[in-house]
């Protein structure tokens, strides 16, 4: 399957958080209890996506009200517009491409794309089915 987020992500981190999800999905498999559980938490995991529009949020309000601050009282927006309009640059290229500087920070912090979610949840969702029958 075809993820941008993997394809952006050193292979090291990658190994690193496809490890943990086998891990993950070796301990559910004990029994159903233990694959619904599991399936819970995933419907709660955040996919590193989301977490990144969050920092951006976060940031870029933040920003853009220290910008405005700076205009009402200097009357131009300074270094805080600049970083303000740099991480809407950062957030259109990662929306066309895929990446963006603080991607690698949020793979190594062991966010997930929603692919890889989504694989584990097919998986669990079989183990689930084989399980029941």
């Amino acid at each position: 399957m075809h993820d941008r987020i993997r394809e952006h992500t050193r292979e090291s981190i990658n190994k690193r958080i496809d490890r943990q999800t086998l891990g993950a999905v070796a301990d559910s498999i004990g029994s159903t209890d233990e694959i619904s559980i599991r399936l819970r938490e995933l419907d709660r995991e955040w996919h590193v996506d989301r977490a990144l529009m969050l920092n951006f949020a976060v940031l870029g309000g933040l920003s853009g009200g220290m910008a405005m601050r700076n205009l009402a009282r200097r009357g131009r927006i300074g270094g805080w517009g600049l970083f303000f309009w740099v991480q809407v640059g950062f957030l259109a290229y990662h929306a066309v491409r895929g990446w963006c500087p603080p991607l690698p920070v949020f793979r190594r912090l062991g966010f997930r794309s929603a692919n890889e979610i989504g694989a584990e949840r097919e998986v669990l969702h079989e183990a689930l089915k084989h399980a029941s029958t």
